[in-house]
């Protein structure tokens, strides 16, 4: 979406006689990659739209025509030397209907994850699953928005996921936690649904996703007084052994834990769906009636 304060020719404002905020002024103080929320307002001139951002009203040549004063969410492709936003709003249909939203979610994360696969190795400073090189999963992080700051496309659509994330926190039950995607957690792991909790000193982070060698995977992690452990869960349970492994030393900042699996066994059938579609199905909508079964 490329923004204007005025037509092709400049002018601070247009024939209809409405005032048009200078886009100058709206640059300072934004990043590259900020995400932002805005208003459409109504249809203007020469087939573009007038845009509330921030309190600016501005002109915006937009992909669709959205029903005015939905909100718009965009992230900030470019600065100069002409300012440019990426509408990465979901669908209309995935603000109201949890089934639609589950969908949006998992085509998000494959057209990311399809690029990411394409970009550089995350875990560079890892070796083999089992070797004595810890893992680092805050250093892959860094690494993915390295590489995101460089890639339109890619942060284009993880803006995508996090504002759809976003949407399922109003379907999700309270005490499910917020949920996250985490493609940073493990070399490998593909298709992430997360839910974080904290309570007191003591963080859960509940995973599920996909590995090459363990099939769908679901599990538990706990980091409280500086102790951590986990409950996993794989469809192969073959692998646990490799990945108890890669497991037994992990680096958070100059911190290292040694994590301790207190649990490993099979996939059990009512966790092969993921976290989010069962907690969704379950919850109920007063205001829609609807109830999703899955």
């Amino acid at each position: 979406m490329r923004v204007s304060g005025g037509t092709s020719g400049g002018t601070p404002s247009g024939g209809d006689g409405r005032d048009r905020s200078d886009p100058q002024a709206f640059k300072r103080g934004r990043q590259v990659g900020q995400i932002m929320r805005g208003r459409l307002l109504a249809s203007g001139p020469q087939g573009l739209f007038w845009v509330n951002l921030a309190g600016h009203k501005l002109l915006a040549a937009l992909d669709h025509e959205p029903s005015p004063g939905r909100e718009l969410v965009f992230r900030i492709e470019r600065l100069e030397p002409e300012l440019l936003l990426r509408d990465i709003t979901p669908p209309p249909s995935a603000v109201d209907d949890p089934a639609l939203l589950l969908a949006a979610l998992a085509e998000t994360r494959s057209r990311f994850e399809a690029l990411l696969h394409r970009g550089p190795p995350l875990f560079a400073e890892t070796g083999a699953a089992g070797s004595n090189m810890p893992l680092v999963p805050l250093a892959a992080r860094q690494r993915l928005f390295t590489w995101l700051a460089s890639t339109p496309e890619a942060a284009g659509l993880y803006g995508r996921l996090g504002e759809l994330l976003r949407l399922a926190r109003a379907f999700l039950p309270p005490q499910a936690g917020r949920p996250v995607y985490l493609p940073w957690a493990f070399p490998g792991f593909d298709a992430s649904e997360g839910l974080a909790t904290r309570s007191g000193r003591t963080f859960t982070l509940r995973l599920f996703g996909r590995l090459a060698q363990a099939g769908r995977i679901s599990g538990i992690f706990s980091l409280s007084m500086g102790r951590a452990s986990y409950r996993l869960s794989l469809e192969r349970p073959e692998a646990g052994e490799e990945l108890i492994a890669a497991l037994t030393a992990v680096r958070l900042g100059h911190r290292e834990l040694a994590p301790v699996c207190v649990h490993l066994g099979p996939l059990a059938p009512a966790e092969a769906g993921g976290l989010f579609a069962p907690l969704i199905a379950g919850a109920a909508r007063p205001f829609t009636g609807l109830r999703l079964r899955v």
